[in-house]
């Protein structure tokens, strides 16, 4: 993230779903903050054990551990197989977790487990507070994205901005069509190229930038 965005001055950056954050003030001043404080990572030696007993029943399968989740990825499994397998592995996580403060995500070509309330629904809410108490009422705010995660970003929007009734000022656009917090859709990433081109230019136009 510092490699490719380090570069670019007043850019909040995000990983891992919203449990790292930072804002590159300047060039070379990114650092990262955790969103809330883990005390304890136990859990992650359980969940690795089990997924790794299905990473290996299952061919084209992998496992990942990153610092605040652990994924099971079956996107290159059979398509019918990866389905059944990633239920049973759902199932038998919840058995096993049910007791402990973590959230299973079960996403189209993945299983992730991580600590509840880490998600990018969370810091959404913390930056558009944060930029309302510095900037006060927001001109235009626009979220964008096809996973299932990022329905909590689009979630925190629009209460947000029902709130601060601001409605006409946000967009919230998910790739694809389905059922989706977002009230716009682009039906693939080049109409969101497209999009996001087309914002750019009249943004030119209107501040002569």
């Amino acid at each position: 993230m510092k490699k490719k965005f380090g570069h670019i001055e007043n850019l909040w950056i995000v990983a891992e779903n919203g449990y790292y954050y930072g804002l590159n003030k300047k060039k070379g001043s990114l650092s990262f903050n955790p969103m809330m404080e883990i005390k304890d990572w136990g859990w992650k030696t359980t969940v690795l054990d089990i997924m790794k007993s299905y990473q290996e029943r299952t061919d084209g399968s992998t496992v990942t551990v990153k610092d605040s989740s652990v994924f099971w990825l079956y996107r290159n499994v059979d398509t019918d197989f990866g389905i059944k397998e990633s239920n049973e592995l759902v199932a038998h996580l919840h058995s096993m977790l049910k007791y402990l403060p973590l959230d299973i995500v079960h996403g189209k070509d993945y299983v992730e487990v991580k600590p509840a309330g880490v998600d990018k629904g969370g810091f959404t809410k913390y930056l558009l507070s944060k930029l309302t108490e510095n900037k006060g009422r927001l001109d235009f705010v626009l979220c964008m994205g096809d996973s299932q995660t990022d329905e909590a970003m689009f979630k925190q929007i629009k209460e947000f901005m029902s709130i601060k009734e601001m409605d006409k000022k946000f967009f919230c656009i998910t790739v694809g069509q389905k059922v989706s917090e977002a009230n716009h859709y682009v039906n693939d990433h080049k109409e969101a190229i497209s999009t996001l081109g087309d914002i750019l230019l009249m943004a030119i136009e209107v501040f002569n930038i």
